[in-house]
């Protein structure tokens, strides 16, 4: 299988393997060639996936969707970090991607008083041409 792991700064993998595991929302899987076509949203985890040689590498994936279609995977992510090393990973995803998802709250947080200020600027403008 052809698989290709994109985030928004651009493919950060792509790679023959003939099987790739990952972490959804409703549970793990693994995919296979025979495997048939898959859509799915990932969760933030380590992707394994096991090249023509049988070495196991790993991708940390922080969000996403999966696509299996034929022989390619398409995992389309916020972010992701590639290694040989599974304990690399596993501090990447507990500092980096943890970091990020507490900005992410912050901006959500920050937005949503934004709105909330426009919203009471439009009634206090209403309410003006009413009075």
């Amino acid at each position: 299988m052809q698989l290709t792991v994109c985030s928004p700064m651009g493919t950060v993998l792509q790679t023959e393997a003939l099987k790739v595991t990952f972490e959804t929302l409703n549970g793990f899987y693994t995919l296979m060639p025979k495997h048939v076509d898959f859509v799915a949203a990932m969760k933030p985890n380590i992707v394994r996936y096991t090249d023509e040689n049988n070495a196991e590498s790993y991708v940390a994936c922080h969000r996403g969707i999966v696509v299996k279609k034929g022989q390619n995977v398409t995992m389309s992510v916020q972010n992701a970090v590639v290694s040989k090393s599974l304990e690399s990973l596993s501090a990447v995803i507990k500092n980096d991607f943890k970091e990020n998802e507490e900005r992410r709250k912050e901006l959500n947080l920050a937005m949503a008083r934004l709105e909330l200020g426009l919203v009471r600027g439009f009634s206090k403008l209403k309410g003006d041409e009413n009075g």
